[in-house]
């Protein structure tokens, strides 16, 4: 399934403007490129898109003005949401040249947990996106980090991942991704443990 977007160049610009074109269905828009342009894009294509592709891939975008028609590889720039209802509220959108390297940042997705052994400690993922750089034609949908075999103080970091096919990773390769710990209220148990011990070690002898 390619992912598509149909937009429409428009004159008018303004806050009346744009609240109108929402209670339309219709999203306003900035596309940024040669010839930066205001345009329109429709609200459930935009929602279905960042549904089943999110927000880090190539998209096609067919750009109509008057009656004339084009189609432009572009990738999404910004998305202004209502922080109250969640309502898409404006769409930055950049073009793009497919034989020109894009940076972005991608999300990372932990898979493996229900092979993990059952060794006490939790998960817990410190790093929630990588940030990469790719030919547009090479972006992938996201960055997989298998946790199955992690096992207890073990941790996983950048350099311990393999990059997708034609991608390079820019994020520092000691970041930790992921580690597995000790749940917190044990963690903390043993620390004041640990602390009382050093105490009465540290203690004079009566």
């Amino acid at each position: 399934m390619e992912a598509v977007l149909t937009a429409n160049v428009r004159e008018e610009t303004g806050k009346g403007i744009a609240h109108k074109l929402r209670s339309e269905g219709q999203i306003p828009a900035v596309l940024y490129g040669k010839d930066n342009l205001v345009i329109t894009l429709n609200t459930r294509e935009v929602q279905k898109v960042l549904s089943v592709f999110g927000a880090s891939q190539l998209l096609k975008l067919k750009l109509v003005k008057g009656k004339k028609s084009s189609e432009r590889p572009v990738l999404i720039k910004e998305v202004q949401v209502d922080p109250v209802k969640g309502h898409l509220l404006h769409v930055d959108l950049y073009e793009v040249s497919l034989d020109h390297k894009v940076t972005l940042a991608m999300p990372v997705v932990l898979i493996g947990q229900e092979e993990r052994a059952n060794d006490g400690s939790i998960v817990e993922q410190l790093l929630y996106e990588v940030e990469i750089t790719c030919l547009p034609t090479a972006i992938p949908k996201n960055i997989e980090v298998d946790i199955s075999k992690l096992t207890m103080n073990q941790s996983i970091a950048v350099k311990d991942l393999t990059p997708p096919k034609e991608v390079e990773f820019l994020t520092a390769p000691e970041e930790v991704v992921v580690l597995a710990a000790l749940p917190r209220v044990e963690a903390a148990e043993e620390t004041a443990e640990a602390e009382a011990e050093a105490e009465a070690e540290a203690a004079p002898e009566a």
